[in-house]
């Protein structure tokens, strides 16, 4: 099965400073796998290198199979592949609504539309004519992933996704990422809080140093988690 997004020997930079050494990782359609390691590892630059926001300076990158040389941020979306960023980003000024609206304008048909997003997240649907800046910070979490689904992607790839959240959100969003890889999306998880990666991800890559250290199968237990953890102390 050919993958939705292919890193294969990365070499990434911020201007001299060389992030990624010789990267290599892959998520096929319907997985589940994450991307672990400690702060400062580069797990954002494999995101911003996606994105054309880090330069890719040797390996090749695919989305869809296709080679990208000089990626760019709406290169992916086009091929299926979103971001929900470290921070949401939601656009101030705009309402929930008209925030969802803007995760369509890449013109990928699916499933996804307002009223599926709406079920899937109530809350969007009440505060709906709510400035999306004015929402709590699980809500924002909510509507970025709400956002990303709207483009009806292939693979969706989730930066920290709960940083900053108290636990009873982290429940919430775990069974929500539960829910949207069970229908069919992948995801790729950035995360440090083990414990969700445990529940979500079957999958996983650990970094060290801007390189992949580590990888195997995720199981749901003590074990797994211990391992996990041990890798983000690397």
């Amino acid at each position: 099965m050919s993958s939705l997004l292919e890193l294969d020997k990365v070499d990434a930079y911020y201007g001299a400073a060389h992030i990624l050494h010789g990267l290599s990782l892959a998520v096929r359609a319907g997985e589940r796998v994450a991307l672990v390691g400690r702060n400062g590892v580069g797990k954002t630059t494999v995101v911003n290198t996606l994105l054309g926001l880090a330069s890719l300076r040797g390996g090749t990158v695919r989305v869809g199979g296709k080679a990208l040389p000089r990626p760019r941020t709406y290169q992916a979306a086009q091929q299926g592949v979103v971001v929900v960023p470290q921070g949401r980003r939601i656009v101030a000024n705009l309402t929930v609504e008209e925030n969802l609206l803007l995760g369509a304008a890449v013109g990928r048909k699916g499933p996804w539309s307002v009223p599926e997003v709406y079920r899937l997240f109530p809350i969007l649907q009440e505060r709906a004519h709510t400035p999306g800046t004015a929402l709590s910070g699980g809500q924002q979490q909510m509507l970025a992933v709400g956002r990303a689904l709207m483009a009806n992607p292939s693979l969706i790839l989730l930066d920290e996704p709960t940083e900053g959240l108290a636990p009873v959100i982290v429940d919430q969003l775990a069974d929500i990422f539960s829910r949207v890889a069970d229908q069919g999306t992948a995801l790729l998880l950035i995360e440090q809080n083990m414990s969700l990666v445990v529940r979500v991800a079957h999958r996983y890559y650990a970094m060290a140093k801007g390189a992949v250290v580590a990888q195997g199968e995720v199981q749901n237990s003590r074990e797994s988690l211990h391992q996990l953890e041990a890798h983000v102390m690397v």
